[in-house]
């Protein structure tokens, strides 16, 4: 045991009270020199003090004590909690509570207890400074939990904020689209290409595809050339294969020629009719297994030069119809493999 008990830890991890407690002498700031004996027999203590005279004691229950001090009965108990414990004593009970500097007594402040540095203060001035203690605790958890609060409302405002906004889009988008059937689009096609005196007949089967990809992935995205460095088109290209760029860039020139030359000008609901039309030529020259593939061709075509516009969104609904395609989602088997 160190002098005075100095850098010894009490159980909360705080500078033990400074005192000397030995078996036989005790000395403290408050109480002073004084010796002292201790015995026990049959479950009650006899202790001697040269300060505070003889006291003989004894548990009367659970964390219950009586005793007798000079003649005088003293009656102890706590039970209960920290936040709230009550102490019972013969003059009635209290309730008192455990802080990090000491101990407050709601009931008797009188009875409160401070302890800092191993200087302990017991009384009305250890009340004054538990309750400052307590007050500035207060206030600064008070402002933690408001910056907390703030935080958590910047973020709430946020998310709804962005949950708004994608909503809002969404509409905006869904307001935009042409929601188009194939039949009220195909008959738009057919007008335009009698106007034109257009006849797909005369069309082979490479020629009407190559007008599909440019009217999907050029007229689609607004613009008037197909930029073949941007669509990424090379020799093993799945969707665009080098052999059809020439075809590409011929057969776009007609179909702006029916369209309109300025990408400013065109109807999109016309475009989706020539889309539909040539689409339709076009499956009705090829086997069942080439139209399903040509969905994804078409559209990893599209994808090619990034995100698909609204129009392409809609060009690429009319496929599967226009093909005569229905399309299903696959599920997964018990093996995790796509049926």
């Amino acid at each position: 045991m160190s002098l005075f008990k100095l850098g010894e830890k009490d159980a909360d991890g705080r500078q033990k009270r400074v005192e000397h407690t030995g078996r036989y002498l005790r000395a403290s700031r408050t109480g002073g020199i004084a010796l002292r004996g201790q015995v026990k027999a049959a479950g009650i203590n006899l202790t001697g003090n040269t300060s505070h005279g003889v006291r003989v004691s004894t548990r009367l229950a659970k964390n219950t004590q009586v005793a007798l001090q000079n003649g005088r009965f003293v009656l102890r108990g706590r039970y209960g909690s920290d936040a709230a414990k009550f102490n019972l004593s013969k003059s009635g009970v209290t309730v008192s509570s455990k802080t990090d500097v000491g101990t407050f007594n709601w009931v008797k402040p009188g009875r409160s207890s401070f302890k800092w540095g191993g200087i302990q203060l017991r009384g009305h001035n250890a009340a004054y400074l538990n309750a400052a203690y307590m007050a500035v605790k207060l206030a600064l958890e008070a402002i933690q939990f408001a910056f907390k609060l703030a935080w958590r409302m910047g973020e709430w405002i946020v998310r709804v904020v962005g949950y708004c906004t994608v909503r809002y889009q969404l509409a905006q988008e869904a307001k935009a689209r042409l929601d188009l059937s194939v039949e009220s689009a195909q008959s738009t096609g057919w007008t335009i290409l009698k106007t034109h005196a257009v006849d797909l007949n005369d069309w082979d089967t490479g020629d009407l595809l190559a007008a599909m990809i440019f009217t999907l992935t050029v007229l689609g995205r607004g613009d008037d050339q197909l930029d073949v460095e941007r669509s990424g088109i090379t020799a093993d290209s799945q969707a665009l294969a080098a052999r059809y760029v020439e075809n590409i860039q011929r057969t776009g020139e007609q179909v702006k020629a029916w369209l309109g030359q300025s990408a400013a000008h065109r109807d999109p609901t016309a475009i989706c009719g020539v889309m539909v039309v040539l689409t339709a030529a076009w499956a009705a020259r090829v086997s069942d297994d080439e139209r399903s593939q040509a969905i994804f061709l078409l559209d990893d075509a599209c994808l090619q030069h990034g995100p698909r516009t609204l129009l392409q969104e809609d060009l690429i609904d009319l496929l599967p119809a226009a093909l005569g395609v229905e399309l299903t989602l696959a599920a997964n088997d018990s093996s995790g493999a796509v049926s």
